[in-house]
């Protein structure tokens, strides 16, 4: 049952695709197999704090961006899961070790880039001084909120500031109020999948999930267009037309994360699956959009904790997923 599938996803497990994929949104995307730091980059980042509430931060030695600073970030190594990837950039950056609590982003920009940014606990090590520069890294730094303000020019992006707020509110809610821990799960995927829970919301309690039926209802899945822009947005946009063609007329809204899987160990396994939230609000008596393609159907959310879970997600309490780079 796709709602099984969406529970599974959501108590951090893998879930086996049906398909290789159901649409695609370009023909170019079918043939398109994704290799680390060959044609395809992913980009690990950590934000971390320290007890006082000071973020960490690393100061560049590369020849582009000497001197400026950034959170611990690089590119995944070939053979490396995301989660090692971005523990290795904390401890290569700034000396430190980690132990990571959750993703607070996901990125597509440009082709074949995706960044991941996380939060987590700083767990050992010894931070970085400038005797210890290398080639990587001049030194590593805690700022204060005050200090960030004061060095804001001395920044190598100001795109961190937004995550930097993040794992802030994150870290500042208690348990319920903040979205639960999601860190990728470890599963072999040869291409760049997108797998779209698309819902439907309104002011009743009546909920449901779009399905796919071929070979079985699951959730469905498209390739991540990876040569047009907005990039993630055109890949919900092709399962939404191949259900519904030209029948909805509703609000579309995609509302962030709920999974990621990959491996990125062994041969042609470098790819990945996003799985999104996608939320048709619905004003009050709508009804459901009826879809015109039989292969595919509206699931009933019969759980009330998965519809609570699902509702919370539409409203915001979600990894956030941004189309561009900021």
């Amino acid at each position: 049952m796709v709602t099984e599938e969406v529970q599974s996803i959501l108590r951090g497990e893998q879930v086996q695709l049906k398909n290789d994929f159901d649409v695609s949104s370009d023909a170019e995307n079918s043939s398109f197999v994704p290799k680390t730091k060959v044609n395809m980059f992913y980009i690990c980042m950590t934000v971390l704090f320290n007890d006082q509430g000071h973020v960490l931060l690393v100061q560049e030695a590369k020849k582009s961006c000497y001197g400026q600073w950034y959170l611990p970030a690089g590119r995944l190594e070939p053979g490396e899961t995301i989660a090692d990837g971005a523990r290795r950039e904390v401890k290569e950056e700034s000396g430190l070790d980690c132990q990571l609590t959750s993703l607070i982003g996901v990125e597509m920009s440009g082709h074949t880039w995706l960044r991941f940014t996380f939060t987590g606990q700083i767990t050992g090590g010894i931070l970085k001084t400038p005797d210890k520069a290398d080639v990587e890294t001049l030194q590593a730094k805690f700022f204060s909120k005050e200090e960030m303000v004061g060095i804001e020019s001395l920044l190598r992006h100001r795109d961190i500031l937004r995550f930097i707020d993040l794992a802030r509110v994150y870290w500042e809610s208690d348990a319920v109020s903040r979205y639960p821990a999601t860190l990728p799960v470890i599963a072999p995927h040869k291409q760049l999948i997108h797998r779209v829970v698309i819902v439907d919301r309104s002011t009743s309690n009546n909920m449901h999930i779009l399905a796919c039926k071929k070979n079985g209802l699951h959730i469905p899945t498209t390739l991540i267009n990876h040569t047009h822009r907005p990039l993630i947005a055109i890949s919900v946009y092709a399962i939404l037309k191949g259900a519904f063609a030209t029948n909805l007329t509703t609000s579309v809204r995609m509302c962030g994360v709920l999974g990621v899987e990959h491996r990125g160990t062994g041969k042609l396994e470098d790819g990945l699956c996003i799985t999104s939230l996608v939320s048709l609000d619905l004003s009050e008596g709508v009804e459901t959009p009826a879809v015109t393609n039989p292969q595919y159907q509206w699931c009933p959310v019969q759980s009330a904790d998965l519809q609570q879970r699902l509702s919370e997600g539409a409203k915001g309490k979600i990894v956030p997923l941004f189309n561009e780079r900021y």
